[in-house]
């Protein structure tokens, strides 16, 4: 057998579908399919019952699923130790980051780390989905709340403000809200169906009224150039809209819910040269 077709088999299971497999692996349906199939002949046995709603184990399957992630363990485990002990900062590094983040704040900083260390490559993983580290999805992750995996390092960065804001051509045009009860009166970008229980987001739902809900986004950096554009009001990280010039940030006084930024990465990385170098950057870009 191809011990690389338990890790198409592997995201299959994982989840339920061809079409999510290949999205995971960045690969296709085809691909996944053919793996699948090939590692169902070698074996001797149906791992998937087919349908229209994607895939379910075999009771095979099931049982195949379980070794096949002690094998994924076995060789992440590998993979970290073999690049353990390198004292030269060379590779690439995987970070998974949330968008608004990655496209405000720290892609503006790659270049001066780039002249530091030349022989790095960054793969970002630009998401609001959480990737797995210690499966391999990420070598280090920015995230919004504290992670809890096991085998994980986590350390707190920074303290996220964030803060109500509109551009000063919409604040010409509309007037300047005052008090919360006047942002009634005023149109509103809000984040998107992912995001949308966030409870800085339900705050400013609670204070508007719903025809006056002008653009909807997950993307921080869509929102963000909305509001520059003068559709409405939104509410922004204050890391990030505090150095806008087109901005103004509304109602100060108005403590909203915050969010705390947290790096984390697998421990047997910590003296992973090319790891720790990114780490670095990261703690003094973000604190």
């Amino acid at each position: 057998m191809n011990w690389d077709d338990l890790r198409f088999f592997l995201a299959a299971a994982e989840t339920g579908s061809l079409s999510a497999a290949a999205k995971r692996l960045r690969s296709n349906q085809p691909t996944i399919g053919r793996h699948i199939d090939a590692l169902e002949m070698a074996l001797g046995l149906k791992l998937f019952q087919r349908h229209k709603q994607g895939l379910t184990l075999t009771q095979e399957g099931a049982l195949i699923l379980e070794q096949s992630r002690s094998i994924q363990s076995a060789t992440l485990a590998i993979q970290r130790l073999t690049g353990g002990e390198q004292q030269e900062a060379h590779g690439s590094v995987r970070l998974a980051v949330p968008e608004g983040l990655c496209n405000e704040v720290i892609v503006p900083g790659l270049n001066a780390f780039y002249k530091q260390h030349p022989g790095i490559r960054l793969i970002l993983n630009v998401s609001s989905r959480q990737s797995d580290i210690v499966r391999g999805e990420a070598d280090i992750a920015i995230r919004l709340v504290r992670p809890v995996q096991a085998d994980l390092v986590t350390r707190q960065l920074a303290h996220m403000e964030m803060g109500i804001y509109a551009s000063r051509a919409y604040l010409k045009l509309h007037g300047r809200p005052t008090t919360e009860a006047a942002l009634l009166q005023h149109k509103i970008i809000s984040y998107g169906d992912e995001l949308a229980g966030l409870n800085e987001n339900q705050w400013l739902i609670q204070r508007s009224q719903p025809g006056q809900v002008m653009l909807q986004s997950d993307s921080t950096s869509s929102r963000l150039r909305a509001t520059e554009a003068g559709l409405g009001i939104s509410i922004q990280p204050c890391m990030i809209a505090d150095s806008n010039p087109r901005l103004v940030r509304l109602l100060k006084n108005q403590p909203l819910p915050s969010h705390q930024i947290w790096i984390a990465y697998h421990k047997d990385l910590r003296r992973v040269a090319r790891v720790r170098v990114v780490i670095e950057f990261l703690g003094k870009l973000l604190a």
